[in-house]
């Protein structure tokens, strides 16, 4: 699927080497986008039941088979520091930056007492704050670009049994995107939140076919998600055609939380 939506728009995708990210990353590139994208690794994550064949890096496959331009750059989204260097390198290469997707997540499975005060730290610090760091430093240029800034959540955000770290750090991510929509609304800057259901990508490694069957069936629609079919509202929602669409939480779960909220 193309169109010219994001012809000549600049992009940072966090967390862009697997799954979702991925996803959204090239789609953009499908779009025409300039598509930063930014993780720890550029090596894409193959997984264990999803993704199984995951070979090529992200930029690699924006550049040989769409009309964007890719590029990776390492990022670890705990660190301020490197959130900053990644939005100033764009800046500075490309000129401008019109769309940021904060992606980047991990799911650390356990109850409260299996949680460690580490693992707990972790969470928070991926989900949650690498979000915040770099929604801070990319800010001042999308108000000059009057940009779009969408954020991945997760159904999990609005009911427990995913684990305390998960559900808290999702939760704070969507009303973080609220409070950045009231902050931003006066400067046409758009942001928006996505939260996903049951999608299938290598962050699913933790299940087994059981527990995957069992999420099927939580699942209205006779199916799970693709990543494919979150990417298509994140590229939506940083378009023009949602000029109007702010400060909203997004679910794309095949129905997941229509009967379980």
């Amino acid at each position: 699927m193309q169109s010219n939506r994001h012809q000549g728009r600049v992009v940072i995708v966090t967390g862009a080497s697997s799954g979702i990210g991925r996803a959204m990353a090239i789609r953009f590139g499908e779009e025409g986008a300039t598509v930063v994208c930014a993780s720890r690794s550029n090596e894409p994550h193959a997984g264990e039941h999803y993704d199984t064949d995951a070979a090529k890096p992200t930029e690699q496959i924006i550049d040989e088979e769409t009309p964007g331009e890719g590029r990776f750059l390492s990022l670890d989204v705990t660190d301020p520091q490197q959130c900053e260097d990644v939005i100033a390198e764009t800046v500075s290469t490309y000129g401008n930056l019109d769309v940021l997707v904060n992606n980047a997540g991990i799911y650390i499975p356990g109850d409260s007492q299996e949680t460690s005060v580490d693992d707990w730290n972790k969470q928070l610090a991926v989900d949650l704050d690498g979000a915040f760091y770099c929604a801070k430093s990319a800010v001042p240029h999308l108000k000059e670009s009057n940009g779009h800034l969408v954020n991945v959540a997760s159904v999990n955000a609005t009911e427990g049994g995913s684990g305390p770290g998960y559900a808290a750090a999702n939760a704070g991510l969507v009303n973080l995107t609220r409070d950045l929509a009231t902050e931003l609304g006066e400067h046409d800057v758009n942001v928006n939140c996505i939260s996903p259901g049951f999608i299938k990508t290598p962050m699913q490694d933790y299940q087994d076919q059981e527990s995957i069957e069992i999420s099927r069936e939580q699942t209205l629609l006779p199916r799970l998600g693709a990543p494919e079919e979150v990417a298509d509202v994140a590229v939506f929602l940083a378009s023009e055609e949602a000029s109007y669409v702010h400060g909203a939480d997004i679910y794309v779960d095949g129905g997941w939380a229509a009967h379980r909220v």
